[in-house]
């Protein structure tokens, strides 16, 4: 029986030191050297001991024991990554693999439920990482995707001025801050730290009033502003309608229903904008409004939303755009009133009709 030296039942103040001594002890006759402890006990007591500082002379030289290799060191389990680098998920997946992909996308900023569930949110998020990582954005997430997933965790860039740059969805005590300089420039929010829709109309309205860019991003400009004292105007004329439309353009808001609502049910697909090559939301947009006889160039969501007039949805007609804040304006739809709009949806892999949903979105009108 190996003899140890008595232990107190009750731990010292100060920093934990994991004693050694107990853990090896000459093994007998014929075999040379020291025991080295077993590698599950080994794992366990250094596990246990992972915030302490482990001090121990340095260990004579290991003969052969049997079993165990002279240096072995206990194994390491494999990096998560590579458990799922060869598995493909998509839009209805449920796994563990989706688990740790919701887990990937949220360390790189998204806000997912980590269910295992692989549901539209999740597609979002998905397709906005991979829009970032300049991939193919198709929402299936392959080796690229797991990939691009695979760096560390992106962090909110620093502006020179050296505040963060905040958008929708920001959390922190950095939104808290933002939401105090706005709402002594004139707004009234709460401030709890969380960068939503009633934050994201106040910094648009400061950035119009400031006469910069009003993209609803919180930037070294927008910071700027604030830093000189602009108010946020109450007046009717905003710096809106330097990103609207050319004057004299004709909208007929049924025609471009009407147009839309033909195409209800045909397939969804990244990039399309016709009915031959199926349609993603702003190539709906494309279509319906070209084919009411209102010219559109060909954009993204995003480019529709601040190629037009945003609005409130007081003012909201049918034939406008509704346009969601999230992913950086990542999706639109056709207004039709009363609440609803038509859209061609990625989770449902078609055009619909549909009421609007809740989340943050704004109007926006070409009028």
């Amino acid at each position: 029986m190996f003899q140890s030296s008595p232990r107190g039942a009750h731990r010292a103040p100060g920093r934990a030191v994991i004693d050694y001594r107990g853990l090896a002890a000459p093994v007998g006759r014929g075999v040379g050297g020291v025991a080295v402890i077993g590698a599950v006990s080994a794992t366990a007591a250094i596990t246990g001991g992972a915030a302490a500082t482990a001090q121990a002379p340095a260990a004579p030289a290991v003969g052969t024991v049997r079993g165990i290799a002279p240096s072995a060191a206990p194994s390491v389990a494999p990096a998560a990554p590579s458990q799922f680098s060869s598995v493909k998920l998509r839009l209805g997946a449920r796994s563990a693999a989706v688990s740790y992909l919701q887990e990937r996308l949220n360390s790189h900023g998204a806000s997912l439920r980590v269910d295992g569930s692989f549901g539209p949110a999740t597609l979002a998020a998905v397709r906005a990482q991979q829009s970032r990582a300049g991939i193919g954005v198709d929402g299936v997430v392959g080796p690229k995707t797991w990939g691009a997933l695979s760096g560390a965790a992106s962090k909110a860039p620093s502006t020179s001025t050296g505040q963060t740059k905040l958008r929708s969805g920001s959390r922190g005590a950095a939104v808290s801050s933002l939401q105090r300089q706005l709402n002594t420039a004139g707004a009234s929010l709460r401030v709890d730290g969380s960068f939503g829709s009633a934050t994201l109309s106040a910094v648009r309205s400061l950035q119009s009033s400031a006469g910069i860019g009003v993209d609803g991003v919180v930037g070294p400009k927008t910071w700027g502003a604030l830093a000189n004292g602009v108010r946020i105007s109450t007046g009717s004329g905003s710096r809106d309608d330097d990103r609207g439309p050319a004057s004299g353009v004709s909208v007929s808001g049924q025609a471009i229903i009407d147009a839309a609502r033909s195409q209800i049910g045909s397939r969804y697909t990244w990039g399309g904008s016709s009915p031959s090559t199926g349609f993603d939301c702003s190539g709906l947009v494309h279509y319906a409004y070209n084919q009411s006889g209102t010219y559109l160039p060909r954009k993204t969501a995003k480019g529709y939303t601040f190629g037009g007039r945003i609005i409130s949805q007081s003012e909201a007609r049918p034939g406008d755009l509704v346009a969601f804040t999230g992913n950086d304006y990542g999706h639109m739809g056709i207004y039709v009133g009363n609440g609803r709009i038509i859209d061609a949806s990625g989770s449902r892999q078609q055009v619909v009709e549909r009421s609007i949903w809740n989340a943050p979105h704004v109007f926006v009108t070409y009028r």
